[in-house]
């Protein structure tokens, strides 16, 4: 720089000398041409004079030339000045003195090119000059004490760099400079302001002698540099000619950091200190410029190091040493952490920077431009409240190659090694990165992040690659290297909301490998941990290429576990936060053990069958698919499609169609008898129940005003324990909070039904409504598979409408209204033959008919309707038609308090008039009566109703039994055993039962034994009643 600096001064000097003499002589054209030549000649330079030249003698010398550009021997630019002005006093001439009243240089362009001072001419200026950093130097010192120039003026100067490839680099503008000496042997006054970035720095200082100076005799020179935001003072020796031309010492300091790095367009600020301050020395040779002594301040920190920068005519760059020491530093007292957390752009806007910053080209042409050496250690580093100790770390740049290591830094309580080679001009880089035992949990407060994975990382990484965007490099580059997670535990609240009834919120002993054999396959990740007291084996690949890409990633992952085995596989999309082209499947040996697993509430009656799953998955957004689902529970098989939907701004929906070969739900017919793992905290601890039994805990329907739905079911059989169906069409609506089920298609032994049942949850309480109708049913079947009754048979069916309303179980039963209604034609009851019977009636009335299987009693209809009304069930019109017998019933069902209260009057009659006869004929009733509480009423017959009317029930037998001696024969046989058989019962009660056939008195008292007696009678009325009705009803 030296050497240029002298060499333009110098050709400058020439050509003015040339521009200022030869004019009296020639023409200004000629001048032109004239000066040209001799810097030719005089330096092998180029000097083009393409402007007016123009010159003036009336109050002296005054030249003035345009366009004026000077090129070294390489035909590289060196400067270029727009306008030059020079005047010169012509009366010292005569006395041999050089008086420069002015040079001004107005937009002068000064540019540096690589190379330009490494060639030079034997006998030129430029060679000279080149010499001038010996010692020896000093000697030939020039008198220039008939010099003075009163002022040179510099304007809206200019300073380039040039690399070889033409390419240009500004490195400063707008410099404006005047610089005074009205004598060499005497001070000189400097001044100037130097523009950057909309702030003027203004530079004054003083050379207390310019001839000392420029002959190499160390000479002081203060300088001061004052701005809005930075101030600075020089404080050295000047000597041009001397080994040192140059040393000093310097301070430099800024008030306010933040606006300081704002002004040079960072921000926010990466420092948050309040005051900065730079101290130290320099030391300028001629082919070095030493910083000894570097000392940076921040705020009560200080920072030590050492800098050194070669230069030469030989050295193709300059090579710069770097050391930095430091025994501790705090970076938590310098660095915003604060600022940093509080501008994290949101998750679009760091996509969107960084494709921007992936589609920006980064030049690293300036590196190329020197060669440099770094060497920092450090024995303590504080960041985030972690400590780096020992870090050394080295870095070489020579002929635009690159070598970085660290060495070693021991951090997160392990180790840390890493390395960088690279080709600067090529982009080709390759390296390594080693971690040893490191804390997940300290990486991550080094990172200013809670991290929910905690363990031990170790890494054994080696990378290539060309490039420095992430496409080039995947297309170019490769990676390989393990990757290595123990003693690993996640904490998370949604694992505890998983399994809300223990404790779950934690992965535990997780352990993970990954290993990478490049960029073009997959990442391959194994592992395990322990969860729910469950150990779960893992299994997941992840494309790499695609990631880099940011193209959506194909990867895998299986869950393998006692109660459950998942697998998925697809491609995610970070970018777009989707999933397609996936499978999922999931297996299990025991429904009821993974329920049980997970936390849920199990009992005896808990399904507990084996389960697969597997579908086509589809995750966006704003829908998630599940296509060609295929789904199997122990004997059911089905298929369909899923789609739950969040586009709408109202609620998500949920559409789909299931279809089942076979969907058995015996599974789900248990007694619910709770026994699983976490049941009988659950059950003691959730349930209430009202005194009557009835759960009262509350039911929340409000879930149903939180979507819609669209969904159909269909089987082609339903099976539920014994009862096998046809083909079953179910569809299920919810709308705005509106639940409707039709069920549109019911085969059923032979017969047909239809039904629904609505929930309307926009309504507190809710409000259900339900009704179904069966008809044509196969009854001998149906009661068979249904309820094992096997005596009945005939066609029939059952129809309910129902209305309830509530928040809990007891109060939907007691608000229970509606209808229902039975009917059975055409039918039998197996196992008994009412006309035999009578023929055998003499024998046989109290001892009980026996039951043949081959036998049975035809009827011609079995009907009933039913009327709820707050949850009592009321029933007046039970009815069964047979030739010989009818069958009535009333009473009522308290449901909501569990009672019942009924009788059933079974005539034998006297009189065949055929199935469709007067209900009312003569006959023979048999009251029973069926009263209590539903889970145990007391079922006997109404012995007193019975027994009020003796007559009217020998009469009947009478009828039953014709007409003559015969019949009087039969009825006074009957009427003996009937005295005998009750004598019987009373020696075995101790109860004179003729008391009891005895119409009482309305105004006879019972005494207390007779009431106790009375409390006793339905043990005797239903020994009766079993004796009476043996065979008849099958027990």
């Amino acid at each position: 720089m030296r050497n240029i600096l002298i060499s333009l001064l110098s050709t400058l000097f020439l050509v003015i000398l040339a521009l200022a003499f030869v004019p009296f002589f020639v023409s200004t054209d000629f001048l032109k041409t004239q000066v040209e030549q001799f810097v030719k000649d005089q330096s092998d330079m180029t000097l083009d004079i393409n402007g007016d030249v123009s010159l003036s003698l009336l109050t002296g010398l005054k030249l003035s030339a345009e366009t004026v550009s000077l090129r070294d021997q390489q035909d590289k630019p060196l400067f270029a000045i727009d306008q030059l002005d020079f005047s010169l006093a012509l009366s010292p001439l005569l006395s041999g003195k050089a008086d420069i009243t002015g040079i001004t240089l107005n937009r002068p362009v000064l540019t540096l090119t690589s190379g330009s001072n490494s060639s030079t001419t034997e006998t030129g200026a430029v060679a000279d000059t080149t010499t001038a950093d010996t010692p020896s130097d000093a000697a030939q010192s020039v008198d220039l004490s008939a010099l003075k120039i009163r002022r040179l003026t510099i304007n809206d100067a200019e300073l380039i760099s040039q690399d070889e490839g033409g390419h240009d680099l500004t490195l400063l503008s707008g410099l404006d400079f005047t610089i005074a000496i009205p004598d060499f042997n005497g001070p000189a006054d400097i001044s100037g302001t130097l523009p950057y970035k909309d702030q003027d720095h203004d530079f004054t200082g003083t050379l207390a002698n310019a001839g000392n100076a420029i002959n190499g005799q160390p000479t002081l020179l203060d300088l001061d540099i004052s701005s809005d935001l930075i101030k600075a003072k020089l404080q050295g020796e000047l000597a041009l000619k001397s080994s040192q031309i140059f040393v000093a010492n310097y301070a430099a300091n800024a008030g306010n950091v933040t606006q300081l790095f704002a002004w040079l367009g960072i921000t926010p600020s990466p420092l948050s200190v309040g005051k900065l301050g730079l101290t130290g020395s320099v030391v300028v040779s001629g082919n070095a410029i030493d910083l000894p002594g570097l000392s940076l301040s921040l705020d009560d920190q200080t920072l030590q190091a050492a800098a050194r920068i070669f230069t030469g005519p030989t050295m193709e760059r300059p090579l710069v040493r770097l050391a930095l020491d430091t025994s501790t530093l705090n970076l938590d007292k310098i660095l915003p952490f604060d600022q940093v957390s509080q501008s994290q752009p949101s998750a679009p806007e760091a996509s969107e920077t960084a494709q921007n910053a992936n589609q920006q080209q980064v030049d690293l042409a300036p590196l190329s431009s020197f060669d440099l050496t770094m060497d920092i250690r450090a024995g303590r580093l504080t960041y985030r409240g972690e400590a780096i100790r020992q870090l050394k770390f080295l870095a070489h740049l020579l002929d635009g190659k690159l070598q970085a290591n660290l060495k070693s830094a021991n951090v997160a309580k392990g180790n840390l090694q890493a390395s960088l080679s690279g080709n600067i001009s090529q982009l080709i880089w390759n390296g390594s990165f080693n971690a040893r035992q490191l804390d997940i949990n300290e990486i991550a407060r080094l990172a200013g992040q809670n991290s929910p994975l905690t363990g031990t990382l170790t890494t054994d990484i080696n990378f290539a690659a060309q490039g420095l965007q992430a496409d080039q490099i995947v297309k170019n580059g490769n990676l390989a290297g393990v990757i290595a997670l123990k003693n690993g535990q996640f904490t998370h609240s949604a694992l505890q909301v998983a399994i809300p009834n223990q404790e779950s919120a934690s992965l535990r002993n997780i352990t993970s490998t990954i290993t990478i054999s490049g960029l073009e396959a997959p990442a391959d990740i194994k592992g395990g941990f322990s969860w729910n007291d469950e150990t779960i084996r893992y299994a997941s690949t992840v494309g790499l290429s695609e990631a880099f890409k940011g193209a959506p990633i194909p990867a895998s992952l299986s869950l393998d576990a006692r109660p459950v085995s998942i697998g998925l596989s697809g491609r995610i999309d970070p970018a777009n936060a989707s999933l397609s082209d996936s499978q999922l499947s999931l297996k299990t040996t025991s429904s009821k053990a993974l329920l049980a697993w997970l936390g849920q509430e199990v009992s005896s009656g808990t399904p507990n069958v084996p389960m697969s799953l597997s579908t086509r998955l589809a995750f966006a957004p704003q829908k998630t698919s599940l296509n060609g689902l295929s789904l199997q529970m122990g004997q059911s098989r089905g298929s369909g499609d899923i789609t739950y939907s969040t586009a709408s701004s109202a609620k998500p929906t949920l559409n789909g169609k299931l279809a089942f070969e076979t969907l058995d739900v015996t599974p789900f017919m248990g007694d619910g008898a709770a026994q699983g793992r976490t049941a009988s905290k659950a059950s003691t601890a959730n349930a209430k129940t009202s005194t009557n039994g009835w759960d009262t805990t509350p039911i929340d329907f409000s879930g149903l005003n939180t979507l819609n739905a669209d969904l159909a079911f269909s089987a082609n059989s339903l099976v539920a324990r014994d009862i096998a169906t046809g083909p079953v069409s179910l569809q299920t609506k919810l709308q705005n909070g509106q639940l409707t089920t039709s069920l549109d298609q019911l085969s059923l032994y032979d017969g047909q039904g239809t039904g629904g049942f609505t929930v309307n949850a926009q309504s507190s309480p809710a409000k259900i409504g339900a009704n179904f109708a069966l008809s044509g049913m196969q009854m001998a079947q149906f009661l068979s598979d249904s309820i094992d009754l096997k005596s009945l048979s005939g066609t029939g069916g059952v129809s309910i409408n129902l209305t309830t309303t509530g928040n809990n179980q007891a109060q939907l039963i007691g608000a229970l209204d509606g209808t229902g209604k039975l009917e059975v034609k055409n039918g039998q009851i197996k196992g008994i033959n009412i006309p035999q019977m009578l023929r055998t009636l003499k024998g046989n009335i109290l001892e009980g008919w026996a039951s043949t299987g081959s036998q049975s009693t035809d009827f011609s209809a079995l009907t009933a309707s039913f009327a709820f009304d707050k949850g009592i069930v009321s029933n007046s019109d039970l009815l069964m038609l047979s030739p010989l017998l009818r069958l009535t019933g009333a009473g009522n069902i308290d449901l909501p308090n569990k009672r019942i209260d009924y009788k059933t009057t079974p005539k034998l009659i006297s009189k065949l008039k055929g199935q469709g006869g007067l209900v009312d004929a003569d006959g023979i009733p048999i009251p029973i009566i069926i009263k209590g509480k539903l889970d145990k009423p007391r079922i006997y017959p109404d012995i007193p109703g019975i027994l009020e009317n003796p007559q009217a029930i020998l009469q009947g037998l009478g009828e039953l039994g014709g007409t003559g001696k015969a019949a009087s024969e039969s009825i006074q046989k009957v009427k003996k055993t009937v005295t005998k058989e009750l004598q019987k019962q009373s020696e075995k009660l101790g109860i004179n039962l003729n008391n009891l056939l005895q119409p009482q008195s309305s105004n006879t008292q019972t005494d207390p034994d007779q009431q106790e007696t009375e409390q006793k009678q339905p043990a005797l009325e239903e020994q009766l009643f079993r004796n009476v009705t043996k065979g008849l009803f099958g027990n």
